[in-house]
């Protein structure tokens, strides 16, 4: 990755500015393509985009703002060739959690989704190859290793090696999904690795996260010492990634939410013809610790919906507090009880979509007329 459009940074900048720490959402990414083929000197590159969101904090107008996407295209000199936009072909509504298994802990308040974006490009054969480049705002911001992750904007992008060094490439693929809830105290063993279509050799390290809104070569240095891009995590065990097999291990000792990065390099006649970046987040969960999610228990109830004058809410459990946000993240109704059922009144709220959390958790929505 070398050099890049100034523009495009300004432009990051900006929305970093002008977006509100609120609309922090986006939990990791990975970028990858594939050579599909050739035709009178003009290449035909499959470019996949894979974000992860948080479905559960994340506000849904940030959430429905990633498309979308926008994809940049500069060639090995860092100069700006094209931009076009694409919207997702498939998604996931949650990414299955695994941690605490076995432990009679609910994870269920916790939720991680993906969009994925795939989009043609026919590029002209060069001497420098070619960046591809997606940059959105914003990373979560409860995210403990890194300085304001949540006016951080993260960046995606994979780099198509010069025709000096190969003729085409298609680049190395994750088999799995990151783990994004792990157990504080448990030891880690997660297989983080990659296939190659090309028969490249493969090695894995973990890297400096493609966060920001810098100039190239897009990592400036917002981890927060002692941790670092190589030691992100608070952790007994050292958290490692062995470079042949791609398999991450330790143990973490604290709570929280960090961001990681794993880097897989691919190898072609012993010489490095590109690196797959995949950055996401680790929340760390004390599993005996761990809250219920209420949404999931049956006994949960809001009605009617649509409602006009009142919304009746009931769980099979005392809700200690509700709150009703609008779609851009402001909160119309705030209120604290100790009950199973609540009438609230919603006469001083205009029409329209809301969300609802009880005791914290994002249980549903509901529409006011």
């Amino acid at each position: 990755m070398k050099k890049l459009f100034p523009i495009l940074f300004l432009f990051i900048i900006f929305l970093c500015a002008t977006l509100p720490a609120r609309a922090s959402h986006l939990a990791g990414q990975d970028m990858t393509y594939a050579f599909i083929d050739s035709s009178g000197g003009i290449y035909h590159y499959r470019v996949t985009l894979t974000i992860y969101q948080d479905c559960l904090n994340g506000i849904p107008l940030a959430i429905e703002g990633d498309n979308p996407a926008v994809i940049d295209v500069f060639n090995g000199t860092g100069t700006f060739i094209m931009e076009d936009t694409v919207s997702y072909s498939s998604y996931a509504d949650s990414i299955p959690v695994t941690a605490c298994a076995g432990k009679a802990i609910d994870l269920g308040s916790f939720c991680r989704n993906w969009k994925r974006f795939i989009k043609d490009f026919y590029l002209p054969a060069n001497s420098s190859g070619y960046s591809i480049v997606y940059q959105h705002c914003c990373l979560n911001d409860n995210i403990r290793n890194i300085s304001h992750p949540g006016s951080l904007g993260i960046i995606g992008f994979c780099s198509i090696p010069p025709l000096t060094e190969t003729t085409y490439n298609t680049s190395a693929v994750f088999t799995n999904y990151p783990p994004f809830i792990i157990s504080q105290g448990d030891p880690i063993i997660f297989d983080f690795s990659a296939t190659d279509a090309d028969g490249d050799s493969l090695t894995y390290e973990l890297c400096t996260a493609s966060i920001g809104s810098s100039p190239p070569p897009f990592f400036s240095d917002y981890y927060i010492a002692p941790l670092s891009f190589n030691n992100p995590i608070d952790c007994t065990v050292p958290l490692a990634i062995d470079s042949r097999s791609g398999v991450l291990t330790g143990t973490p000792s604290q709570s929280g939410t960090y961001v990681i990065t794993v880097c897989c390099n691919e190898w072609r006649s012993g010489i490095h013809i590109n690196t797959v970046h995949r950055d996401f987040e680790f929340t760390v969960v004390n599993c005996m610790l761990a809250t219920p999610n209420l949404a999931k228990m049956t006994g949960l109830h809001l009605y009617p919906n649509p409602a006009q004058n009142t919304l009746t809410i009931y769980a099979d459990q005392p809700i200690k507090s509700i709150d009703i946000s609008d779609p851009l993240g402001k909160i119309v109704y705030s209120h604290h009880y100790n009950t199973e059922r609540v009438e609230v009144s919603l006469a001083q709220i205009p029409e329209g979509v809301y969300f609802v959390k009880i005791n914290g958790i994002n249980v549903g929505k509901f529409v006011k007329e």
